[in-house]
């Protein structure tokens, strides 16, 4: 061991030593970049220093100045020298600097009083997407922050030396070495890591995962989304969802979601901050959301930062790319159902990008030909994305972005035929039904950084969602009526139009803002307006009747009494993310909201809690409150989402609901490549809608208040999350074990007694893997069990006596929800095969949907048929007895389906 004195004879034999082992440098990144195991216990500094030697073959250099606060303790398997010199010396005032063979210990400088500010924006290096949630580390200080969703960043730090790291998934980390003495922009660049693409990490960013602060978040990286395994290979952005713990789909293969005990329309799901109100194609098969055209998606379950509001169950935040400001580049894709189509690049170089991102069925133009002359059908599907991206200058950023969906559905019969029967007569008929609904959505955002603490982003939107249904009937008759005596010429016709619509849009300001005065203290607040048109149903229809020219009724109905409630909703927010030492955080916020509607305003103040206590950098544990308050039901009598269901706000008797979210859980990330967390929650929810015994509503909002009791609702449960985030196999194992159920106390609904939750699932088992074979070849497997939900099936009749005497066999529900449904399993599986071209990458895709065709139900109900007994009666005669049979049916409706996908990305 070689201890110094720092005297000059000494430092000059210093520096001739080292000029004398450059050559060894080759050796020394040999040896640098060596992988060992090293553990030590309660070590001084010279034992730490001599085994560390001898399990090396370095050799240390220090001066007596160089002390420890706290003995070193390590247990690490295959890391190199500087891993094992970070974690000894993370919380201590000593640096190190390896040179040839030696390892130079020197004593950190002490930090001057004064502090700055480093703060800019991080991108791609290739394209200058910014990139949302990198991660910023300052070596000397210990601490660190993250870009927040526009790629913004500011750290406060003492003067003096100063280390930055900046990491991102799939991306070269960057180190930025400088002396801090003012204020400082630093905008980096990071460049893609090829090396990198296997990795799949679901808690990249500092909001999610074992670094945060709050708990039940999870960011879903879209290279993961687009591997998962789907329906006829479209990757589905809400059914990789699906597969986190806590998650359910509700009917299985359909992109709803049921997050905790929550229902579908307790989901807020935003685009780009804007809320979408439907989210789904096909009736629930797809959702809207093209992975092409998305470039983070983070799902909140547990504790939700105060800046979110207006839902009860999860926020699922997306965000859409920008575009390349550099370069043109895009992929096309197709497959047995839609084609794809993504471009960006610039549109002024380094200045202003567009992206732009298509999809579209074409089902219907290769089943045309084929459908019978006098019937035809009609479906299909799109989506369209635009964004263009303009940077005024590095304060100053806008983006403008457009979003137009819509489901078509038409049915076309004519029909004619001639009649004799009291003379020659031609019947026509035609009958015709177009369905539509979709979303519209545009809206413009302005980034502007006020100074290098303060952060502001401002958000103007128009957002549509409308449902519409045409139906017309028309009937002619035209020919001649024949009798003994006459014949006269006949002509009739008959006509029938109707037209039902219901819908909701908004207009809405927000303005957000970020502000940084210290490294321990991250403030987000803002306010929010929105201006709610509520349009539940507007029907319009029209009877005309003509004969021989002469028209005998001609009559228009119009039913507009339900349309045009206005809500008008406000909001302020503000939290701040601050540590305690070293090891204790804080997420600390309140989120106030009005909602004014029909004379009545409804105002909460909902406050959010959320901590960490940081054992080790390998364990944690965190605790949250969270109150959420929601002021718009969704009416639907589907277990599935239809266009049909209809949005309705609060009225002046029925009340906002209310939830109330305890929560706890423990993270541990010491085991090497992996991840483990365990959650555990307790939900109490209040005002839940629920309807009464015998109602229902299909498209039709009538009266609705008369049909529905608010009551409470609790979720609890257990979620188990272990996950495998590098190598080339990678994915993980979710585990959910939860209840949930409702009471309404009035005994309006179930005699006032507990009944569980219709999606309430014991079980929830998910398993998600992802293996690269090499550049050529990678594969993709989920499987999914769950337990059953519930049902309201008749399991008895019995006799009521009528009024004549005559019993009346009637059916006998014990209790709502009273069945318990059969298990669900199935496994998916995809295989990709990709190949270099001269421009470009081409990746077939093969993928097979519920592989072992599990015949999981989609639908149960009940069906009665009659069944013949014959017997002898006393007098020797056959009779028939019939008897009354129930049975169960259960459908299918998704047996195992395979796809091919090509795509071409250049």
């Amino acid at each position: 061991m070689n201890h110094f004195m720092y005297n000059p004879f000494f430092r000059i034999s210093l520096i001739l030593l080292l000029w004398m082992t450059l050559g060894n440098n080759s050796l020394d990144a040999q040896n640098k970049e060596e992988r060992i195991n090293f553990s030590i216990q309660n070590a001084s500094l010279d034992t730490f220093v001599k085994q560390l030697e001898d399990s090396t073959g370095f050799s240390f250099i220090y001066g007596e100045k160089i002390q420890l606060k706290k003995p070193v303790t390590l247990n690490m398997s295959r890391r190199t020298v500087s891993e094992i010199l970070r974690k000894a010396f993370e919380n201590e005032a000593v640096t190190f600097e390896i040179s040839g063979k030696y390892i130079l210990l020197h004593e950190q400088e002490k930090p001057a009083n004064h502090k700055y500010t480093i703060s800019g924006y991080v991108t791609d290096g290739i394209s200058s997407e910014t990139l949302i949630g990198t991660n910023i580390f300052e070596r000397y200080q210990g601490t660190g922050t993250s870009t927040n969703p526009f790629g913004f960043y500011s750290i406060t730090l003492p003067a003096g030396n100063t280390e930055l790291s900046f990491s991102y998934l799939g991306y070269e980390q960057q180190t930025c070495r400088f002396r801090l003495e003012k204020d400082t922009l630093l905008n980096i660049r990071l460049m893609t890591n090829n090396q990198l693409e296997e990795v799949i990490v679901l808690s990249e960013k500092r909001e999610a995962g074992i670094h945060s602060t709050g708990m039940g978040a999870i960011d879903i990286p879209m290279k993961q989304i687009r591997n998962t395994p789907a329906i006829l290979g479209e990757a589905d952005l809400l059914k990789t969802i699906q597969l986190m713990p806590g998650v359910q789909a509700g009917v299985e293969g359909f992109s709803g979601l049921y997050v905790r005990g929550g229902g579908p329309d307790q989901n807020l799901i935003l685009l780009d901050g804007i809320p979408i109100y439907n989210a789904d194609h096909l009736l629930g098969v797809f959702s809207i959301f093209t992975p092409e055209a998305m470039k983070k998606v983070t799902l909140f379950k547990g504790s939700f930062p105060a800046r979110y509001g207006g839902r009860l169950s999860s926020i699922v935040d997306i965000r859409t790319n920008d575009g390349d400001m550099l370069n043109y580049h895009g992929t096309v894709s197709i497959g047995l159902l839609t084609s794809k189509l993504h471009l960006e690049g610039p549109i002024i170089k380094d200045k202003t990008s567009f992206c732009l991102t298509g999809r579209r069925t074409y089902l219907d133009l290769i089943a045309r030909p084929f459908l019978l002359d006098d019937k035809k059908y009609n479906y299909y599907f799109y989506d369209i994305n635009a964004k263009v991206n303009h940077k005024f200058s590095d304060r100053s950023r806008l983006f403008l972005s457009f979003y137009k969906g819509k489901d078509h559905y038409d049915y076309k019969q004519d029909k004619e035929y001639d009649d004799y029967n009291g003379g020659p007569r031609m019947h026509f008929y035609n009958s015709e039904i177009n369905f539509n609904w979709g979303n519209t959505i545009a809206a413009g955002r302005w980034n502007y950084v006020f100074n290098n603490k303060l952060f502001s982003n401002t958000t103007v939107a128009y957002n549509h969602y409308q449902m519409s249904m045409a139906d017309s009937y028309k009937r002619e008759v035209t020919g001649t009526n024949e009798n003994e005596e006459t014949k006269t010429d006949h002509n009739e016709s008959y006509v029938y139009n109707s037209d039902y619509r219901s819908g909701i849009h908004d207009i809405s300001f927000q303005t957000d803002f970020d502000y940084t005065p210290t490294p321990d203290h991250h403030i987000k607040f803002g306010g929010a307006y929105l201006y709610h048109t509520f349009r539940p149903e507007v029907t319009t229809s029209r009877v005309k009747e003509a004969e021989n020219g002469s028209t005998a009724q001609d009559t228009v109905y119009n039913d507009s009494s339900n349309s045009n409630l206005h809500g008008y909703e406000c909001s302020l927010y503000a939290e701040d993310n601050f540590n305690i030492g070293n090891k204790l955080s804080f997420n600390a916020g309140v989120h106030f909201s009005l909602f004014y509607t029909q004379g009545k305003g409804y105002l909460s103040a909902q406050p959010r809690l959320s901590t960490r206590y940081r054992f080790s950098n390998d364990f944690a544990t965190k605790g949250s409150f969270t109150q959420m308050e929601q002021y718009v039901h969704l009416l639907s009598s589907s277990p599935i989402s239809l266009p049909t269901d209809l949005w309705v706000p609060v009225t002046k008797h029925i009340r906002p609901m209310r939830s109330f979210q305890y929560a706890i859980g423990g993270y541990y990330t010491g085991v090497k490549d992996w991840e483990f967390s365990l959650e555990g929650y307790y939900k109490d929810m209040h005002n839940v809608l629920e309807y009464q015994d015998g109602a229902s509503f299909f498209g039709t909002s009538g009266g609705w208040q008369e049909k529905v009791e608010m009551g409470r609702g609790r979720s609890f449960g257990l979620e188990i999350l272990a996950q495998k985030t590098v190598g080339k196999t990678t994915g993980w194992l979710a585990y959910t074990i939860a209840k949930s159920d409702r009471r309404f106390k009035d005994g309006s609904i179930n005699n006032g007694e507990r009944f569980p939750y219709k999606y309430d699932r014991r079980h929830n088992i998910n398993i998600c893997l992802n293996h690269r074979f090499n550049e050529r070849i990678d594969m993709g497997a989920t499987w999914i069990f769950n337990t059953g939900g519930t049902a309201t099936i008749a399991d008895q009749r019995t006799g009521v006596l009528s009024s004549i005497g005559n019993p009346i066999m009637i059916d006998y529900i014990a209790h709502r929800n009273n069945f318990r449904l059969p298990v669900s399993h199935r496994l998916n599986l995809s295989v990709n095969f990709h190949k270099k071209l001269r421009r470009g990458t081409q990746t077939w895709s093969i993928s097979v949907y519920n592989a072992y065709n599990a015949m999981t139900p989609n639908l149960v109900y009940k069906e009665e048929e009659f069944i013949g007994q014959d017997y002898t009666d006393e007098h020797g005669t056959i009779q028939t007895k019939w008897i009354r049979n129930t049975k169960l049916i259960k459908q299918t409706l998704l047996p195992c389906i395979p796809a091919v996908t090509y795509t071409f990305k250049f």
